[in-house]
């Protein structure tokens, strides 16, 4: 990914065996839609290459393991400020109207 130019920030391995991720980033707008593709067709190319299977399934064996889909962390400058309080308010469920 690297020697195409595609964007990795860092990897780390995930709760089932043998499950491993990867950050695209940091990228600007819509670029890190356009590394994520790439990202995920070179993985396709280098496990065929290699005889390996991959998947992008959010849960891919059955039983007790975390789903592992796609997911999005981002940040803004106000995020990243000491002085930030983080605060959620639902607008459904049991929690609907109330801060967490």
């Amino acid at each position: 990914c690297l020697y195409a130019g595609v964007t990795i920030s860092g990897t780390n391995g995930e709760v089932m065996p043998g499950q491993w991720e990867y950050q695209i980033g940091p990228c600007t707008g819509i670029d890190s839609g356009d590394h994520t593709v790439m990202a995920r067709y070179l993985m396709q190319r280098v496990c065929e290459r290699f005889g390996v299977e991959c998947t992008f399934h959010p849960k891919p064996m059955q039983g007790d393991w975390n789903g592992a889909g796609c997911h999005t962390n981002f940040s803004t400058k106000d995020m990243r400020a000491k002085d930030t309080v983080y605060s959620y308010t639902p607008t459904t469920g049991p929690y609907a109207g109330k801060d967490l």
